[in-house]
């Protein structure tokens, strides 16, 4: 009885360590693209600014699209979720106002799937980013900084409203 109830409580120790890989920490997670914004009145003028009123809408192969930003107030940068599926842009649009005319920037990559952890699965690094303005009111440009996008750490473009 004592070796029996011994190899219970042995069974029962080993099934409830848990390993490091049930958590997922945030910075395993797909990175997002980093934007800031300039004045596209003075475009030899590199100074940030901030937008008093945002909103921001992406295309992620959905019948509608997705609202990210509704009406945030005094905004210096914004973080965009991309799409993790096989298509290789993303299609975003600001507005600056609620029923305002709507910019269209679609921003090109290629993809590269990293296993990170049985916790976290896979996550998606974006190479090769390269933005285009397909629509400009009110962003009126795009100037790229960082072609790559493995963290969040780094402004990948610059939008002049």
């Amino acid at each position: 009885m004592k070796n029996l109830i011994l190899f219970f409580g042995f069974l029962l120790l080993l099934t409830s360590c848990g390993g490091d890989d049930d958590i997922c920490l945030s910075a395993d997670s797909t990175p997002r693209l980093k934007l800031k914004f300039k004045s596209a009145a003075n475009i030899s003028s590199n100074q940030l600014i901030e937008v008093d009123t945002l909103y921001v809408d992406v295309d992620y192969g959905k019948a509608n699209l997705t609202n990210i930003i509704t009406a945030q107030a005094n905004v210096d940068s914004i973080f965009v979720p991309m799409r993790v599926d096989d298509v290789q842009y993303t299609d975003i649009y600001f507005r600056i106002r609620k029923d305002g005319p709507r910019s269209k920037m679609r921003v090109n990559y290629t993809t590269k799937p990293i296993y990170v952890s049985p916790a976290c699965g896979y996550k998606v690094n974006y190479e090769n980013l390269n933005a285009e303005l397909l629509e400009s009111n009110p962003v009126q440009n795009v100037e790229s900084n960082h072609t790559s996008l493995t963290d969040e750490s780094r402004i990948n473009f610059y939008l002049r409203l």
